[in-house]
């Protein structure tokens, strides 16, 4: 597959790069490494997402290239559809495009539903940065130094700075050859996890206060709402990474992370240590993910919403630990 896809690249002219709704530092660095490296090579490259860049992944190479509106469909060969389990996850400003664009799907996701013309799925891979990687060499293209900084980026924050399950012998492999080609890890974790806003941890404290415990200790769980964020200036992009606290407790199987996009309208993150599959439960829910790390969106009453996941998540650890 990846043979096909580099033929791709070099017989084709104009590209279209894009990924799934919230991106996080997999899927920016993923689609900025892949959009310098198809520039450098002469190609015509068109990165869109449908929502804006986090403040933490801002410093990465070539960010200011992304645009959040598209005017028309445009010329394009093809579209990259990185890191998105599901067609679906790409938005709703795509409706229109993807359906007169040739899809290369990119991705490490065991719930990926396999929906381009060409599909180069992984999902041992730790991050769809890793594959991004692979294509690059197999071109083959020199890596650059902002080239280097995303990929390792990608890497570094879809591995929770290479703490979950999903690390492999070829993450640090990677990793290291991309701080061999000028990469400051130092740097990178700086504007990544030492870049917090006052207000986010404001909204942290709030969140903390909400703190669950469920299924005697095996279930960890808070909640930020529309109020919180008022309160404190934030955005629900300040809650990235908030649901790794609940997660942090030595009992907790499965955390979850309860956000309030809109009234009646919530969106979950899932995280687990290794014998739960959130994957799973957030396909149950119309979402996906990773088997430690999942996610999706859900209407309803929080009392309701809580009710419902919480009694099939119980299922699940009846299964695994019963």
């Amino acid at each position: 597959m990846i043979k096909k896809i580099v033929d791709v690249i070099k017989n084709n002219k104009s590209f279209l790069l894009t990924t799934h709704i919230n991106p996080d530092g997999d899927a920016i660095g993923s689609e900025l490494a892949l959009g310098i490296c198809l520039a450098n090579m002469g190609k015509e490259v068109t990165i869109f997402n449908q929502d804006d860049t986090p403040a933490v992944y801002r410093f990465l190479p070539n960010v200011e290239k992304i645009i959040h509106q598209l005017n028309s469909t445009g010329d394009f060969d093809y579209v990259f559809l990185l890191d998105s389990a599901d067609i679906e996850r790409r938005g709703t400003d795509f409706n229109d495009i993807l359906s007169e664009i040739r899809i290369i799907n990119i991705d490490h996701h065991i719930t990926n539903t396999y929906f381009g013309e060409l599909n180069m799925v992984d999902k041992n891979a730790s991050a769809t940065g890793e594959l991004i990687y692979r294509i690059i060499k197999e071109i083959p293209a020199e890596i650059t130094l902002p080239i280097a900084t995303n990929i390792y980026t990608a890497i570094l924050t879809d591995t929770g700075s290479f703490h979950y399950s999903n690390v492999t012998a070829k993450s640090f492999e990677i990793s290291g050859e991309m701080i061999e080609l000028g990469v400051s890890p130092w740097k990178v974790a700086e504007a990544v996890y030492e870049n917090r806003s006052s207000a986010k941890l404001r909204l942290l404290g709030l969140a903390l206060n909400t703190l669950e415990m469920f299924e005697g200790g095996m279930i960890g769980a808070i909640t930020v709402d529309q109020f919180m964020l008022g309160q404190t200036n934030a955005t629900l992009d300040d809650t990235e990474d908030f649901v790794n606290y609940p997660r942090s407790i030595a009992s907790v199987k499965v955390a979850l992370l309860f956000k309030e996009v809109s009234e009646d309208c919530f969106k979950l993150s899932l995280r687990a240590k290794g014998e739960v599959n959130v994957a799973e439960i957030a396909g149950h829910f119309g979402g996906g993910g990773h088997k430690n790390a999942a996610g999706f969106m859900i209407r309803g009453k929080l009392s309701d919403i809580k009710k419902e996941i919480l009694l099939f998540i119980k299922k699940k650890l009846v299964n695994c630990f019963h």
